[in-house]
Formats: structure tokens, sequence, C-alpha cells
């Protein structure tokens, strides 16, 4: 019998950071963010590939740090991510130009230096052009990461590889690229990243979901979503394909400055993919995991994150400074809003 292959599959929120929080990892070599990252560090260890939403490019001091609403983030977070053993950093999103064609070269020559992969913005048409795929357990695993917009930054028109963007009435150009991946065997697993949807609303936009359902039938296995900045459900979405696509609208924010109850909560999600018989195209796409994390902000003094039921453990009530809740109904309204289309998902 030929031996089954199988991946845990992990993805992020954003991590967005702004000038109140990383001015609290500030040291006299730099800056340091393991003290606030180090009560989910062992989320990074339980799976076998990760993939991090990086908004706020990472071009360092030497284009001048800064915040919203253009972001530009010490080069230290990409180091953290480098020792979290994350495996792709995805970065087309509506900051990726907010220092400018130079700021996105500058942030990628550092996550080169670092050693991170990165997909959906490039430094030249020939990088656009190469796949990311990464090979785990004798399965390969394709991603592929999109935005809508890009925000105050503009895409030169003579340098249109240096953002993949989409627009949700003209999605042939990545459908035709997903179903190329597919009919000529490129991988095994397509993960399709898309920054989308409106910011701060609590269920994906009807957009969300149709741009969604046509590429689940172009072939995506996985789709990811970020922009809310808040968590939205996610869904099993079957397509006319007779198979299933993983879909996770919005992880919210992972780590960030951001404030807001909803805007501190994000997920850290992880799915199991497997291949039972080798010789064969079919996967199996299952168990999927939501943990719930929390970026504790109050007093805007440590920007500390914590597994959501370990600070509900111990406080009874989470003090934002947009407000104070009781513990136990965010929890409630939480694992209600991420179980609507998907009761069965698997939720702490």
């Amino acid at each position: 019998m030929s031996e089954s292959r199988k991946i845990t599959l992990a993805a992020t929120g954003d991590i967005l950071l702004h000038a109140r929080l990383y001015k609290t990892a500030r040291k006299k070599y730099g800056y340091d963010f393991n003290e606030k990252i180090e009560n989910v560090r062992h989320l990074f260890q339980t799976s076998d590939l990760t993939i991090v939403n990086q908004e706020s490019i990472i071009a360092g001091k030497e284009l001048g740090l800064s915040s919203f609403p253009q972001f530009n983030s010490p080069e230290e977070i990409g180091y953290l991510l480098k020792d979290l053993d994350v495996d792709m950093v995805t970065i087309a999103n509506n900051h990726v130009l907010d220092k400018g064609e130079e700021g996105l070269l500058k942030s990628i020559s550092n996550l080169k230096k670092i050693g991170l992969p990165y997909v959906g913005a490039y430094e030249s048409e020939e990088d656009q052009q190469t796949l990311r795929i990464i090979h785990k357990n004798g399965l390969r695993i394709c991603f592929l990461s999109y935005t809508k917009g890009t925000g105050v930054g503009k895409v030169p028109t003579d340098k249109p590889y240096l953002v993949d963007k989409y627009h949700p009435t003209k999605l042939k150009p990545i459908k035709d690229k997903i179903k190329r991946i597919r009919n000529k065997d490129m991988a095994d697993i397509i993960v399709v990243s898309l920054h989308f949807g409106k910011e701060y609303h609590l269920y994906p936009t009807s957009e969300q979901k149709e741009v969604s359902r046509d590429l689940s039938d172009a072939g995506a296995d996985i789709i990811i979503g970020h922009h809310p900045h808040v968590l939205q459900p996610v869904e099993w979405i079957l397509n006319s394909r007779g198979k299933r696509t993983f879909t996770a609208y919005s992880l919210g924010n992972f780590f960030t400055g951001q404030e807001g109850l909803y805007r501190q909560i994000g997920g850290f999600q992880t799915i199991d993919i497997e291949k039972k018989d080798p010789n064969s195209t079919m996967l199996d796409i299952s168990n999927p995991k939501l943990k719930l994390t929390f970026v504790d902000s109050t007093n805007k003094k440590d920007f500390k994150m914590y597994l959501l039921e370990d600070y509900l453990k111990e406080n009874e009530y989470i003090k934002t400074d947009m407000g104070i809740f009781k513990s136990s109904e965010v929890y409630d309204e939480i694992t209600s809003r991420m179980r609507t289309w998907m009761p069965e998902l698997d939720i702490t």
C-alpha cells in the first residue's frame, strides 16, 4: 500500500506594527519583540508549514520608521518571523507601497537577507513569474497572494509586476494561473491569500464570497483572507468540481497596535491536508482548528500577546481603551460568529 502524505498548515492574521507598539520594543541595540509574543510562540510548533501576512513593509530605519496611515516597520520583526520558523510571508496588501517602490524593494531586500520566502509583491518580472512552491512531507504546496488595492501607493504602469493585484470582475488571469498550475501538475495544493473585504466588518461581503467561489471553482484548495482586521467566519465552499475549498475570509489581526476589542483578537488557523494515494490527485482537507489570540494594549504599555482562552481564565473582564467587556460574553459571541457556516469548527 502506498504511504500517505500529510501536512498541517497554519495561517495567522495580520502583522501591522504601529509606532505605539514598536516603540515599546525599543532596546539599545534595536527592536526586540520576543517578550511580546512569548505566550503564543508554541503555536508555531504545531504545524508543518506556517504562512503569515506581514502587512506593514519592513524597510527599516534607513527609510524612516512610520505608522498609520503609511507604515514602515523595523526589520527586526522579520528576524522574529524567521526565528518562529515561518515558511511563507504574504505581502500583497494596501500598505505594500506606503513608501513607494523604494520602500517595497528595500522591504523585499530585507526579507531575502533574513531568509524569509515571500509572495504577492516582487522586485522584477522574473521574480513575479517564479512560482512559490514549497516541498514538505512529499507534498508540493503552491502559494499565491493578491490584493484588491494598494492604498495611497500606486503601481507604476510600466512595472505591473511589482504587486499582484486583482479586480473582482476580472479574475480570469488568476483563474487561468490556478488552472495552469493544476493542469500541468505543478503542485498538489494551491493556497491563495486574498487581501479583500471591508475593514472592521464582522462578516464577509458578497464580493468576498463571490471572488472566493470563483477561485475555488478554478482549483484553489485553501483561501486565506486578510484586510478587515477583525475575525470573519470560516466556510467550506463546495465548488463546481465537486470538491471543497477551506475558506477563512479574515483571520483578523495577529500582532498589531490597533485598538478596539475585535481588532485586538485574532486567529491562528490550522488545517490538515493529506494525500492518501501519492498516485492520485485527490486530497483530504480536514480538521480545521482555530486558536484565538489577544493583544493586550492596556494603557498602551505592553502590547503583549496571549492565547485568548488563557487571558480569559485570569480576567473576568477585558479592558481596552475602547471600553470594558465581560470575558464570557466576548468568547461566546466570537465562537458563535466563527461557526456561522461551520458549526463543527474546533475553537479554543
